[in-house]
């Protein structure tokens, strides 16, 4: 672009100007321009300056708004616009029938419909009265002018920074269907919608924010939201397969809600193919997935000895500790109350509760070696749970904060991506193979399903001698 702002197109003179990226999504577009009428580049550089100041006043105030807020103004001219097209037909087809009373009747249930953007009234009884007891020519008028009216009183309650764009909405609702149909309003309803049917609110918060990077990509580019688009999208994510699947099970589960649920939407998309079914991905062969690696017991000790070593750590010493005797997973451990030691068959037992799956609500025998941390563990307790941690995350887990302590631990110890705190859980079942524990005791004392039916469905499993006995061979710490 010139440094002037100004170009020659045709022998006319225009002035542009490029709207900086970070308000983009707010205007919906990526530069203004205008035709100053004029082949004199002199008298242009005069004409430029009222459009170059509203557009940089423009740009200004959108720096004041969010995204959302300026697309609910599209969606709110959007409705508003439904509603005077409804109108319309209606009292075309009341005035063609004769019946103006009933006409005049829907022209004030239009201004109601519209009083969520503080109509005016005392502005429409003028025209009511002006044209109250006229034909056909002079109900005509009155429905331009009444429209006219309340357009202008639907842009002044929006104040829209892009009035162009509103105005246009308010004449055609179509002129809104070019934008992307994954709206705000549609993403508060469709997590409603997944909430209320008990969604886990952490795959509710994934898809939402996978739905709303698609729909930021769609409007920046200017695409459809159709398979092609989809597509496209998907090439530009630099993430595994899985992922991307990912991805696509959060859009399917959007369009199908949508189709289902949202009459505006299904009547725009219903002869539509779902874009978000059959995208092929081209399967990588020779390159193996890095698998979690069990840590050896040599592994475990250091772990154990570099945590107690790092002050305000015990916590974190202690956790190490119980993954290694328990097998447990760090979110299992982290939710263990005073409560949860318990006796079971004479064997002093931790109750294991609320777990991943059905089998994973158990009982697992406390190791000789955890006696007096368990014991310490309760008498230190300042609430109800065994571990002190920093507090829940929004999802309720209180293992974030350990979590993340082990990571700088291991990685500082020079363990790779393929060691984890779940590394401990893989070692815990690997040292009782190695003991020539038997499978079934295995996976009851880790809460792992069997795959046989006997077991997992009619079998209450070992019971808790079995499983000490198990336990009693490990030697770690």
């Amino acid at each position: 672009m010139a440094s002037d702002n100004l170009i020659l197109r045709g022998g006319n003179w225009y002035v542009r100007l490029s709207v900086p990226a970070d308000v983009r999504p707010v205007l919906n577009r990526r530069e203004y321009t205008a035709s100053l009428k004029t082949g004199s580049k002199q008298e242009a550089q005069r004409l430029k300056l009222p459009f170059l100041n509203a557009w940089r006043d423009a740009i200004a105030e959108a720096r004041g708004l969010t995204p959302d807020m300026a697309e609910k103004q599209r969606e709110g001219a959007y409705l508003a616009s439904q509603a005077i097209e409804t109108y319309l037909n209606e009292s075309v087809r009341l005035s063609a029938l004769g019946k103006t009373k009933e006409a005049n009747e829907a022209s004030f249930e239009l201004v109601k419909e519209l009083d969520s953007f503080g109509l005016d009234y005392e502005a429409v009884l003028p025209l009511v009265q002006k044209y109250q007891g006229g034909d056909i020519a002079d109900w005509v008028g009155f429905q331009k002018e009444l429209i006219e009216l309340l357009q202008g009183q639907v842009v002044t309650a929006i104040n829209p920074v892009n009035q162009q764009e509103v105005t246009q909405i308010l004449k055609d609702p179509s002129h809104y269907r070019s934008k992307s149909p994954i709206t705000i309003t549609r993403l508060n309803d469709f997590e409603d919608y997944q909430r209320r049917r008990g969604v886990v609110a952490k795959t509710v918060d994934t898809q939402l924010s996978r739905l709303k990077k698609l729909k930021a990509w769609l409007e920046e580019n200017q695409r459809e939201l159709n398979h092609e688009g989809v597509e496209t999208y998907l090439d530009t994510l630099d993430c595994a397969t899985k992922t991307k699947k990912q991805h696509l099970f959060a859009g399917n589960s959007f369009w199908k809600w949508a189709i289902k649920k949202d009459k505006t939407f299904k009547q725009q998309h219903q002869e539509q193919a779902n874009p978000f079914e059959n995208h092929d991905f081209e399967e990588v062969r020779g390159v193996r997935k890095k698998e979690r690696k069990a840590f050896t017991v040599a592994d475990i000790q250091r772990l154990h000895e570099s945590a107690q070593a790092l002050p305000r750590r015990q916590a974190l010493a202690d956790l190490i500790v119980l993954g290694a005797y328990t097998g447990a997973r760090i979110e299992e451990l982290c939710q263990l109350k005073t409560g949860d030691i318990v006796t079971e068959d004479g064997v002093q037992c931790l109750f294991i509760r609320d777990g991943k799956t059905r089998n994973a609500e158990r009982v697992v025998p406390v190791h000789k070696d955890l006696k007096s941390l368990l014991k310490r563990l309760a008498k230190e307790a300042e609430g109800e749970f065994l571990l002190p941690a920093s507090g829940k995350n929004k999802y309720g887990k209180r293992s974030d904060s350990l979590s993340k302590q082990f990571g700088r631990l291991k990685k500082s110890l020079g363990y790779g991506e393929e060691h984890v705190f779940h590394s401990l859980r893989k070692s815990f079942i690997t040292l009782l193979q190695n003991n020539d524990m038997p499978g079934l005791t295995i996976a009851s004392i880790v809460g792992h399903e069997t795959g046989t039916i006997t077991f997992d469905v009619y079998s209450a499993g070992p019971n808790a001698k079995q499983k000490l006995k198990a336990i009693s061979t490990l030697k770690i710490l």
